[in-house]
């Protein structure tokens, strides 16, 4: 069994990685943004990207940013 120590030590560096992994988030919804924004000439690159995005706001959609206990 864990001690409490050890337990808080591993809350910590799950709270560590959870602020980066948002950080990393939002920066790539800004690019995502920037790019929606941007004139993308090739009608080929210009549907991927579409479908790309769209899939991604699917996504999003379906997480939620309230932590639970168990």
């Amino acid at each position: 069994m864990e001690t409490i120590k050890e337990l808080q030590a591993q809350v910590d560096k799950l709270e560590r990685e959870n602020a980066r992994l948002q950080d990393e988030n939002a920066s790539l919804w800004f690019l995502l943004d920037e790019l929606e924004k941007s004139n993308v000439a090739n009608p080929e690159h210009r549907q991927l990207f579409e479908k790309t995005f769209n899939n991604l706001r699917k996504n999003a959609m379906m997480m939620h940013q309230k932590v639970e206990s168990a």
